[in-house]
């Protein structure tokens, strides 16, 4: 017994050295592994000085020429390259620099120029240009929420102490109003982008201090969505634009006037340049101008922003949708960055600053209206039929809409209509078609004026159709909701009732004049949402003008390949090792299995049995380790009652020992 347990215990001696020994062949191999071979580099080649000759000649020569192609002068450059290097945003690799990546990034943002024209100036493939283009994008993002902050709450230095803003603007924190940046999209969608452009646009609005910093921005959101759209987008966001209590921004009429956004009057001279050497006549008029010289900081703040970026400007952009988006939130970052270092000749300074040529008082209102309704209804007409009065006020009647509707969809259905919406002859056609069916005297523009009321109908039926708990009916063309939904929405929202829970009227008429012209905003991103740029991916960034995806079919990816490894020698030899380790410990047993010493003995002092019964026992108890062990730790009485138990069941012989 004595022998079996110090074998036992060397052997488990032994499998705790081999284990021990296991461990650390695999902790040195893995450390092996992980060091990276040794680079030994040769000669430079005559393509890395040529390199970095165009660099330090080209735009680290002097802070004019650095500004000039990166639109940074050299200091503010390198603090950025040690920001983004630091926070391991961007990092060197053997090939490249983080000066060199970012070098890249703003020469194309700054004159929008292609990625050939980079890649060859800078010596790189164009592969190279994309992939980095794609990481410092990404990496200028992760400044979002560092650079593009919340305005103060306090009174801005422009205004404390101004009387001719104090006390009057003093609860003013900034300025709102958007902008359109030029856009590249699919055709099938470009309708909802060609607004009062003629060309497609992302409408861009933007929240800016008296200091031109950007405090919060959201862009995507299609040409043809109007302001006050998406600033309610803004405001409905999870993480968007918030108004601190009792304080407002500046906006001008396009938003209206609402809790927290203070507009000018209407119908009075508001730009400055409208004054000319006319002196105020009364406080409305006092009031616009000092509102429109406090709100000309938001049209500043844009203005340099395109200055400095030309990717922003009129020129055509060459990348996906989502990433354009990306971009203009990124040059807003870029924008602040740059005024957290000083004024430079990219920011317009307000003595220098002009704006826009003078506008008729119909033109403003046309451009700034927030409803539709007031130019084709109003004042009674003479008759039912749809005759005009002597303003020209058309009363329209449902057999006019239905046959205008009518008229332009089909119009649509035969492709008649341009990628800039309906033309004025297709607004006198209709026009005609009335006039002769409905014996009416109606014009071209009227019937472009109506049409504006039905898209803003149509806007709303999109808006409805994706509400929370909403059921669509494409049989009866209906918007379902709940009974106590209902009575709750339509209780805040009275003008939704003739659209909820009953037939729409026009609907597929709506449909196919508005489809695919009305801004849903799905594209649209503010600076406090994470960028589409994906790192993970390897391949060259898309540079086509698609919405998402490029409209020829993407390449089909390829399968990876099935590389068969040969299983390696040290993992063999370790698992044979613990497997044959296992095998030793079963085989040896534990203390359980060995047959405890004096058993015979104590067999042998049990009297009154014969003893072939006795040996028999023995034998029985030999082959049971177990039995024997629990055998040996009980008392001489239980003894004999397993031994007579035992002889019982086996020989049928009973023993009555008591």
């Amino acid at each position: 017994m004595a022998k079996m347990m110090d074998r036992r215990k060397k052997m488990i001696r032994g499998a705790a050295v081999f284990v021990v020994f296991a461990a650390i062949v695999v902790a040195v191999r893995a450390i092996k592994k992980k060091r990276r071979a040794r680079i030994s580099y040769g000669p430079m080649h005559e393509r890395d000085r040529q390199r970095i000759e165009y660099l330090n000649s080209k735009i680290w020569q002097c802070d004019v020429t650095c500004r000039n192609m990166l639109r940074f002068e050299r200091a503010p450059f390198f603090r950025l390259c040690n920001i983004l290097r630091d926070r391991k945003l961007l990092e060197d690799s053997v090939h490249v620099s983080v000066e060199q990546q970012l070098a890249m990034f703003l020469h194309t943002v700054g004159h929008n120029v292609r990625n050939r024209v980079v890649a060859t100036n800078f010596g790189r493939s164009f592969w190279t240009i994309s992939v980095y283009f794609r990481r410092v994008l990404h990496a200028i993002g992760e400044l979002r929420n560092e650079y593009i902050r919340p305005p103060s709450p306090g009174t801005p230095e422009k205004i404390a102490g101004n009387p001719r803003f104090d006390p009057y603007f003093k609860d003013c924190i900034g300025a709102i109003d958007g902008t359109h940046v030029r856009a590249s999209v699919t055709k099938d969608v470009e309708h909802s982008f060609r607004g009062r452009k003629a060309f497609a646009t992302q409408n861009v609005m933007a929240a800016v201090d008296f200091d031109l910093r950007f405090t919060y921005v959201l862009a995507g959101w299609e040409g043809t969505a109007h302001d006050a759209l998406v600033l309610a987008d803004a405001l409905a966001r999870e993480r968007g634009l918030q108004v601190p209590q009792g304080k407002y921004y500046l906006v001008d009429a396009g938003y209206g006037a609402k809790p927290g956004f203070l507009p000018p009057f209407r119908n009075v001279r508001y730009h400055l340049n409208e004054w000319g050497s006319n002196p105020v006549q009364n406080a409305q008029e006092l009031f616009n101008l000092r509102h429109s010289s406090l709100r000309v900081t938001v049209e500043r703040a844009f203005a340099s922003l395109k200055r400095r970026f030309k990717i922003l400007s009129d020129a055509t952009p060459f990348f996906t949708f989502p990433v354009q988006v990306d971009i203009v939130v990124a040059c807003c970052v870029l924008h602040n960055y740059a005024l957290s270092q000083g004024i430079d000749e990219f920011i317009i300074q307000e003595v220098t600053w002009t704006t826009q040529p003078i506008r008729t008082q119909s033109q403003q209102a046309r451009d700034h209206r927030d409803t539709i309704d007031g130019m084709d209804t109003g004042a009674s007409v003479t008759g039912a039929s749809g005759s005009t009065t002597k303003s020209g006020v058309v009363h329209w009647t449902t057999p006019m809409s239905t046959m205008m509707l009518g008229f332009l969809a089909d119009l649509v259905a035969s492709g008649a209509r341009t990628s800039s919406g309906f033309k004025t002859c297709h607004h006198n056609q209709c026009a005609k078609v009335l006039n002769d069916n409905l014996k009416l005297s109606l014009t071209g523009d009227q019937i472009s004026n109506h049409l504006k009321k039905w898209r803003k109908i149509w806007g709303r039926l999109v808006q409805l159709k994706n509400l929370s708990g909403a059921l669509w009916d494409e049989d009866t063309c209906t918007i379902r909701l709940s009974d106590e939904h209902y009575a709750g929405h339509c209780m805040n929202n009275k003008s939704d009732t003739p659209l909820l829970n009953t037939p729409i009227e026009h609907y597929r008429a709506m449909e196919t004049i508005f489809g695919s012209t009305t801004a849903t905003g799905k594209y649209a991103k503010s600076g406090n949402d994470t960028f589409s740029i994906d790192l993970d991916e390897e391949s060259e960034l898309q540079t086509s003008p698609n919405v998402g995806e490029s409209s020829a079919k993407a390449p089909p990816k390829k399968k990876a390949k099935v590389v068969h490894i040969e299983d390696d020698p040290l993992v063999t030899t370790l698992k044979d090792g613990f497997k044959m380790m296992a095998d030793a410990l079963m085989k040896s047993g534990g203390d359980n299995e060995a047959i405890p010493d004096g058993l015979w003995d104590a067999l042998a002092a049990i009297k009154g049995f014969d003893d072939s019964h006795i040996a028999h026992y023995y034998a029985h108890l030999v082959d049971s380790p177990k039995i024997a062990n629990a055998f040996m730790t009980l008392s001489l009485d239980n003894k004999l009652v397993w031994v007579t138990r035992y002889v019982e069941k086996t020989f049928g012989v009973f023993y009555n020992l008591k």
